[in-house]
This record gives structure tokens, sequence and C-alpha cells, in this order.
């Protein structure tokens, strides 16, 4: 049998269990699940006193992205890896940082992804966004549903 790559796109919220247990039930034969969280790095402050400061500055964001890649790694294994793999999945879990937190960012991100890795299909959680937040932080499902490189499954939250 041909093993299939399916990207399994996640935020650190029990919510996107959803999108898992999707793909567990709709695809359990066959597939290789690759669950992909995006990290955004910490923003820098774009005013720095003096060199000195800049650099403590940065090795402290340096060090505040290193433990909240950790962190996320983990929160990724405990709870969604673990799952896929009790269910007999053949599992990748990955963080990815982007350099930005806005959607297009971490949409492009994910679909770069999603590219690099071959995959046959993407799944993604549709948040709970009402339309004025959607029109002002934009929408990484949306972002992904038009330039991904494979097709897009979404799951919608009520599913």
């Amino acid at each position: 049998m041909v093993n299939k790559r399916l990207v399994i796109a996640l935020d650190n919220s029990k919510e996107c269990l959803k999108a898992l247990d999707f793909a567990l039930e709709h695809f359990p034969i066959g597939y290789t699940y690759h669950l992909v969280h995006l990290q955004p790095r910490p923003v820098a402050y774009p005013y720095v006193a003096s060199p000195l400061a800049f650099e403590i500055s940065y090795l402290n964001m340096q060090a505040i992205d290193k433990e909240t890649i950790t962190s996320s790694s983990k929160f990724l294994d405990d709870v969604f890896a673990s799952k896929a793999k009790s269910a007999g999945a053949d599992v990748f879990a990955v963080v990815v940082s982007v350099d930005s937190d806005s959607s297009s960012d971490i949409g492009a991100a994910i679909c770069t992804y999603t590219e690099k890795t071959k995959a046959n299909a993407l799944i993604l959680m549709r948040q709970n966004k009402s339309t004025i937040s959607r029109f002002f932080l934009g929408s990484v499902t949306k972002y992904c549903a038009i330039h991904s490189p494979v097709p897009v499954i979404i799951v919608p939250s009520t599913a």
C-alpha cells in the first residue's frame, strides 16, 4: 500500500483535537500524519537605547523563543501525537517558528511545510471568529484554502 501524507495544522488548543479526530476517523489507514504547529517568534522592540541593551534584549528574545518552542513541542507530543500514535498512526510532530503572528505569514508557512513534505492533503480547524475579527486579523484557514498546493480539508469547530 502506498503511504500518503497528511499535514494537520494545529495550534496549542485542545479544540484542534477535532481536526486530529477527523483525520483518524476518515483517513485511518495508509497515511502518515505530519502534525505541525506554527510558533510566532517574540516581537522585538523597534527602539533600543544602546548596543548593550539591544544584545540583552536579543538574548532574552532567543531564550523566550526557545522556551516557547520547547513548551509547544511538549504540548504537541503529549496531547496530539500521543493520541494519533495510540490509534496506530505514523506521526511526525513539528513546531515551526514564524517571524510574525499575521495570518498570511502563518498561512504561508503552513503551505510551505505542506509543499516541502510532499503532502497529499492539508487539514485545518476552522476557528469561530467574528466577521470583524476575520476582517482585521485575517484568517489562516482562508489563506491556506487559497494558496495551498494540495487539497485543503477544513474541519468546522462544530464537527
